[in-house]
């Protein structure tokens, strides 16, 4: 009966994930879009991804689309890269910070100043580091044509360029396929199952001004799920979707932007309760991390059933992985995952409690 109770748990998290995993719908192309859709991307240090960027975009198959870049006041080459690779291209359009006003975060001022410049019924942004496949942009009017949607964001497929973005990075879909109950986060009446990537929003131009636009989370860190937040609030449609197909992501070039990446936002994803962080890291401590200790015993001692919790959180991140499409050696460490997150978030948790600064691009977030 003891072995059962410590068994179960884990064998029924396998089955959740192999199930809730599925509900996701996909983009969809059958038909076609009629919508004009403004591409709006926010750039910040980015002279490394803009060539790359531009030429995915010019690749696109959709015809009735403007890209409109805002450069958010760089300290390197960002603008003169882009006016090299945008010139002769009228569907490609530059806007200069000017400073960031008081009261705003970085993000949701540039994402501002891009919706006020576009003139689309659609309005897409994207990261900097995302490539999209020449269908995507297509792809999105059908979908937000045929499902109704007011709103749609996704998590795109994440390609890693260090072991520490190979460990941390597979989370955020695990984080999706495993907590997020997927069908009712796309009923836009229940608003605490809510998620969203900042990477890749698509909103109707009109449903984004009813709701105030991102002066309505001017001053918010994790500003996607709180706009998604509120266009579920306002009453609107809005579905998270698997995207991983057309849309992927190089998210950091170094460990240490990687560790910086997750610092800013992993406490805030808990609105900083130190409540649920804690409750969180022990969870994530007794069911992720300890099934490897349970294993290493199940050897020493000859008692193999207990493989089976190792065995079954393996299972999970694997089912992850594989819709996440980023299958590899590290979806076979998911306890030294699971240890490293719960690791990031007591040091994010402890310099927030001493009051000391997360920096981000030059920035405090």
């Amino acid at each position: 009966m003891v072995i059962l109770l410590i068994v179960c748990p884990f064998v029924l998290g396998v089955f959740w994930i192999a199930w809730n995993s599925r509900q996701l719908p996909i983009l969809s192309d059958e038909g076609d879009g009629a919508a004009f859709i403004s591409v709006l991307i926010p750039l910040r240090n980015e002279q490394q991804q803009v060539t790359n960027l531009v030429t995915c975009l010019k690749k696109s198959h959709y015809e009735r689309v403007e890209y409109i870049l805002y450069d958010d006041d760089s300290t390197d080459q960002t603008a003169s890269c882009i006016k090299k690779q945008i010139t002769g291209d009228k569907r490609f359009q530059l806007l200069s910070g000017k400073g960031l006003p008081e009261g705003w975060k970085g993000k949701p001022h540039a994402c501002q100043q891009l919706a006020c410049a576009a003139t689309g019924d659609l309005l897409l942004w994207l990261d900097a580091d995302v490539r999209i496949s020449p269908q995507t942009i297509g792809k999105v009017a059908v979908t937000m044509e045929k499902h109704q949607l007011d709103a749609l964001s996704g998590f795109p497929r994440f390609i890693h360029s260090n072991w520490l973005e190979s460990v941390l990075t597979p989370l955020l879909h695990f984080f999706i396929f495993m907590h997020l109950p997927i069908k009712i986060a796309n009923n836009q009446s229940f608003l605490a199952a809510t998620a969203a990537s900042g990477a890749f929003i698509a909103i109707r131009n009109s449903t984004y001004q009813a709701i105030g636009g991102h002066e309505a989370v001017k001053n918010e860190v994790i500003e996607d799920v709180t706009l998604m937040y509120k266009v579920k609030q306002a009453g609107y449609r809005a579905f998270l979707l698997q995207i991983t197909e057309d849309v992927s992501c190089s998210m950091y070039s170094s460990v240490h932007a990687t560790w910086q990446g997750f610092e800013k936002n992993c406490f805030k994803a808990f609105k900083e309760s130190y409540v649920v962080a804690i409750a969180i890291i022990i969870f994530y401590l007794l069911y992720y991390v300890a099934p490897l200790f349970i294993a290493i015993y199940a050897i020493w001692s000859g008692q193999w059933i207990f493989i089976i919790p190792l065995a079954c959180v393996t299972m999970q991140r694997m089912i992850s992985d594989i819709h996440a499409k980023q299958l590899s050696g590290y979806s076979l460490v998911m306890p030294v995952s699971a240890s490293m997150y719960c690791t990031l978030l007591i040091v994010t948790m402890y310099k927030r409690k001493m009051h000391k600064k997360t920096l981000w691009k030059g920035r405090e977030v």
